[in-house]
Order: C-alpha cells, then sequence, then structure tokens
C-alpha cells in the first residue's frame, strides 16, 4: 500500500513538473521584471522576484486542484477590476524601471529589500486572474480532473513549483552571468526597452479590465 501511495505521488509530482515547465515559461511582465531585477542587483533579487510569481501560480494551483469553489468563483466574478489594479500596481513599476539610468556591478544589500521583490511579484502575478484559467488548461491537457486525493494534490502542486522555480533559476542565472559585462549605456536602453514593455503590458491590462467592467 505505502509502494502504492509512493508511485502515486511520483507520478503526480511528474505530471506537476511537466506542467511547470511548460506552462511555467517566464514571459511576460514578471519576466521582465526578473530580468531588470536581475540586471541591477544580482541573481538573488532576480530569484526573490522569480519566487513571487511561483508562490502565486502555487495559490492559483491549490484553488484549481482542490476545487475551492468560492474564490474561484469570486476571481470570475470580479476578475475585471482586479485586472485594472494589477495593471496599475505593474504601470508604477515599469514607469519605475523607465526612471533608473545609473548601473553599479557592486552587489548590493538585498535583506532589505527582497521582501519588498517577493510581495510586489506575487501581488502581480496574484492579481492576474486569467493565470487560474491558464491552469484548468493545463490540467485538462495533461487529463488531470478536479476529483483528486489530498496526496495526488499535493505531489501535482509540489510538481508545479519545482518546475516554475527551476524557470526562474534559469532566467536569473543566465542574465546575472551576463550583468558584469553591461556598461552604463546598455544598462540604460535595457531598462527602457524592459520598461516600455511592462508598461504596454499595463496599459493593456487595465484597458482589458475597464472594457469588461
Amino acid at each position: 500500500m505505502k509502494n502504492k501511495n509512493g508511485v502515486m505521488l511520483m507520478e503526480y509530482f511528474l505530471r506537476g513538473l511537466l506542467i511547470g515547465l511548460v506552462f511555467g515559461v517566464p514571459a511576460g511582465a514578471i519576466g521582465a521584471l526578473t530580468i531588470q531585477r536581475t540586471l541591477e542587483k544580482g541573481f538573488f533579487a532576480g530569484l526573490v522576484t522569480g519566487v513571487g510569481s511561483s508562490a502565486a501560480d502555487l495559490l492559483y494551483s491549490c484553488i484549481s486542484v482542490f476545487g475551492i469553489t468560492i474564490i474561484a468563483d469570486f476571481l470570475t466574478a470580479y476578475q475585471n477590476p482586479i485586472r485594472v489594479i494589477g495593471g496599475m500596481l505593474l504601470l508604477v513599476l515599469g514607469i519605475g524601471i523607465l526612471r533608473k539610468k545609473e548601473f553599479s556591478v557592486a552587489e548590493q544589500d538585498t535583506k532589505t529589500s527582497s521582501v519588498f521583490y517577493f510581495l510586489s511579484s506575487f501581488t502581480a502575478a496574484i492579481l492576474n486572474p486569467s493565470t487560474i484559467l491558464s491552469f484548468m488548461v493545463a490540467f485538462t491537457a495533461f487529463g488531470i480532473s478536479g476529483n483528486l486525493e489530498v496526496r495526488q494534490g499535493l505531489g501535482l502542486i509540489l510538481g508545479i513549483l519545482v518546475g516554475t522555480l527551476c524557470w526562474w533559476s534559469l532566467l536569473s542565472g543566465i542574465v546575472a552571468h551576463f550583468r558584469g559585462k553591461l556598461t552604463d549605456r546598455i544598462y540604460k536602453y535595457l531598462n527602457r526597452i524592459l520598461g516600455c514593455f511592462m508598461t504596454v503590458f499595463a496599459i493593456i491590462m487595465m484597458a482589458q479590465g475597464i472594457r469588461g467592467i
């Protein structure tokens, strides 16, 4: 019986890992934010930013796996106002990136700012209700129903977490590797690109929310 439970746990862990690797590709505003923070303050800052997004993914996957209908219904009913609020947060972060000009390869103290990195990323990700829809699509694609045992659900969620963390670690590591080769001029251009991307993404997100209200 224990062996069967262990096999079941590993099976759903692997399914979750695949979902995290396939659907957790670092993209969009959080991906841009992770790149910018890695460029500015190093690997740890970028990783913590990605972990904030993974935590939001973890929460949404819990809602999907365990069928927490009250929260799911609330997110569905108020998805447009939530999109507007999330877009406003991304807009503030995007403008903040556009205003940054100076670059230094010296590591900065991240102890006091790591909480902000995590919370800002988590909040921006959690204020995007379409995330829960993407997980529903992922579960359907991998043949996962909503009626899972606790052990199956925990294995699936753990796999999703590990899969998404792999992506954020890889992205932060690659960017940190090239960080020491940046000049002030290149840094300024990259900030403009990333800041503009986040700003446009935020405006689109707010427009979608306002149009749906």
